[in-house]
């Protein structure tokens, strides 16, 4: 008689991955952990609309504003392919590229060079400012040492020692500038 009136639930996992036990229920009961989620039509209509999509825009148009912008890398990603494939159509391989760079010599680098017009008025002023800049430096490295916060090596020694060469000879290249002018 007592099995007309009860069903028995079996074990079963919830999502949670944890074990119910086996129940003794009055038949037609529900236990809640197997009833349904309550939904209204509005929720269920609600979650049936698109994201975003507002009643009466071009699907068009909200196609192009779904689109995530492209990152940085995926760009560079991009434009890689595309010089790839530039570069098979113009039948230049990479492998090419590579094995070329191994001949590249001294001599066609100082031609190009020697191309570029140079100024010798220009020429004389680098020379100076680069002079003057390494003067700055030899009286840093004698103060330097002067005050006892240094204690220069051999290398160091000879640049404080090359202090009259220099100052020399930006003297010598300032008058050839001036001569110049």
């Amino acid at each position: 008689a007592d099995d007309d009136k009860y069903d028995i639930i079996p074990a079963s996992q919830r999502p949670d991955g944890t074990w119910r036990k086996e129940v003794k229920v009055k038949k037609g009961y529900v236990p809640p952990d197997e009833v349904k989620k309550f939904e209204t039509k509005g929720s269920k209509w609600r979650d049936d609309q698109i994201p975003g999509f507002v009643p009466g825009m071009d699907p068009e148009a909200f196609a192009a504003t779904q689109q995530k912008p492209k990152s940085q890398h995926q760009r560079r990603n991009e434009n890689r392919k595309k010089r790839k494939e530039e570069e098979a159509k113009a039948g230049v391989s990479v492998d090419d590229v590579e094995g070329g760079v191994g001949k590249v010599t001294l001599k066609e680098e100082a031609d190009k060079t020697e191309q570029a017009p140079v100024d010798p008025k220009e020429a004389l002023q680098k020379r100076i400012r680069n002079l003057k800049k390494k003067l700055k430096q030899i009286e840093e490295l004698k103060s330097k040492a002067d005050k006892g916060e240094l204690t220069p090596n051999q290398e160091q020694a000879d640049k404080i020692a090359s202090k009259p060469a220099v100052e020399e000879e930006i003297k010598t290249l300032e008058e050839e500038l001036a001569a110049m002018a």
